[in-house]
Formats: structure tokens, C-alpha cells, sequence
């Protein structure tokens, strides 16, 4: 079984019941995904791909924009709820089940690129020529993403992630974004940067190690985060918004 075929097996089993997707929805975006939106923004009119669009929440979230969404996911039960989703809402969404490099070959561009947590299943080495194809001279695309820059996280989920009793979350191919990840879509897109609206430095180690157990050790280590972030040290967060600006092509 080759790396697509275990990521579509992985996410085909691993479909959430509609109600949980409504509720998500419902419930809103979390800090880093909203500034991942209001960075796409005006959605007014805009042509989105939401990339690894999974059940269709965030593609929700883009089309309340008024953006006209397309979501592309290689699972095909995935895509079959989010369409099942948008039509609950009464979205007019389209959904494709495909591979982001076969969605690029057939020449699609769109003004906005948008995901959660997809571009560390992708190996941006080797996909993020695709995604920058499909994105129009001059337009953003931004992503919530997870990190493996800081030595802490990196080594905690490379020693100690699947073992000792603490889970193992996600896909056994995927991997958080390095520097060479960066650094390939920055050559693929031309303009790269990274914000974080919402710190996960101290709150990942609250989920891996202690797994929200202790109502007071979380809301501690959530104000540790609060502290990071005040002191200019947001590289450390696990979770960061990357946003492309396609600046390759530009006369």
C-alpha cells in the first residue's frame, strides 16, 4: 500500500457523524483558523480552494463568506459528507474527490487557496508546485498548520508520541512542516509568512502528556501560552497560520 492509498484507507475510516459537523460549524472557527480567514478576505465573489477539505467545516466557514467554494479531499467518504453538509446548510458548494496534484494537471485556478492541517499530509517538497499552479497570479492562500521547528515539539512527538501510553493523533505518513517545507513553498509561491493568533506551545504538551485531565493544569498552561505569545515567541507554536502570496509569474 503506497502513502495515498494508506491516507485515503486512514480518512475513508474516519468520517464524523453530520450532527458533529453542524455543531462544529455552528460553533465557529477557532483563533488561528479566523485569522487564516480574515486574511483571505473580502471572500465576496472569490473563487476558494479548500485543500484537504475533509468534511466540508471550513469550506462552511468560506462559503458564509460569500466565496464560491470547490473542497478536494482524497478520501471519498469524506467528500460524500461534505457535500451532505453544505446541502444541510443550504451551501452551494462543489466537492471533488481527488488528489491535489490530478486537480492541477486539469488546470483549475481559483483566487484563494485555504486548509486546516492538510499541507503536512502533502510533503510540500514535492506538492507545493501544484498548489502554487492552481492559485492566480497575486492570490493568498493561507493554512493552519502544524510545526516541527522547535526542538521541544519535534522531539517530544518523534521519542515520545505513540508510546508510554501518550496517543499518536493523524496518519502514520504525515509529519509536521520543517524548514525545508517552508522553504519549498516560499520558492514555489514566492511570498510566505507565518502568524499565530492562538498559542499551542504548552497546551500540546497538556494534550499529549496529560491529556486535559486536570481542569486546572490546562487553564495554567493556557496562560503560560498567553505569555509566549506576549513575548514575541510565536515561532514556538505548535500550530501556525501559513500564508502564500503568489508573487511568482508577476511581471
Amino acid at each position: 500500500m503506497n502513502r495515498f492509498e494508506r491516507e485515503q484507507d486512514f480518512w475513508d475510516s474516519h468520517v464524523p457523524a453530520l450532527t458533529e459537523c453542524i455543531r462544529e460549524v455552528e460553533g465557529g472557527p477557532d483563533s488561528n483558523t479566523a485569522r487564516a480567514l480574515e486574511v483571505l478576505a473580502p471572500l465576496s465573489g472569490q473563487t476558494v480552494l479548500d485543500v484537504g477539505c475533509g468534511p466540508g467545516v471550513l469550506s462552511a466557514w468560506l462559503a458564509y463568506g460569500g466565496a464560491r467554494v470547490t473542497g478536494v479531499d482524497l478520501s471519498p467518504q469524506l467528500i460524500a459528507r461534505a457535500a451532505e453538509l453544505h446541502t444541510s446548510l443550504g451551501l452551494d458548494s462543489h466537492f471533488i474527490a481527488s488528489p491535489v496534484s490530478e486537480l492541477a494537471l486539469g488546470g483549475h485556478v481559483f483566487d484563494r487557496l485555504a486548509g486546516r492541517f492538510v499541507l503536512h499530509h502533502l510533503d510540500p517538497p514535492s506538492t507545493s508546485r501544484d498548489l502554487a499552479a492552481m492559485l492566480r497570479p497575486g492570490g493568498r492562500g493561507a493554512f493552519v498548520e502544524t510545526m516541527g521547528i522547535h526542538p521541544v515539539v519535534r522531539s517530544v512527538r518523534a521519542h515520545l508520541t505513540g508510546r508510554y501510553g501518550i496517543p499518536r493523533y493523524g496518519t502514520d505518513d504525515e509529519r509536521p512542516l520543517t524548514g525545508d517545507d517552508l522553504a519549498a513553498l516560499q520558492q514555489a509561491f514566492g511570498g510566505l509568512r507565518l502568524e499565530v493568533a492562538e498559542m499551542q506551545f504548552f497546551g500540546i504538551l497538556d494534550r499529549q502528556l496529560l491529556r486535559y485531565r486536570f481542569r486546572t493544569s490546562s487553564v495554567a498552561l493556557r496562560k503560560l501560552d498567553a505569555l509566549l505569545l506576549r513575548a514575541g515567541l510565536d515561532s514556538w507554536s505548535y500550530h501556525q497560520v501559513v500564508i502564500l502570496t503568489k508573487t511568482n509569474g508577476l511581471s
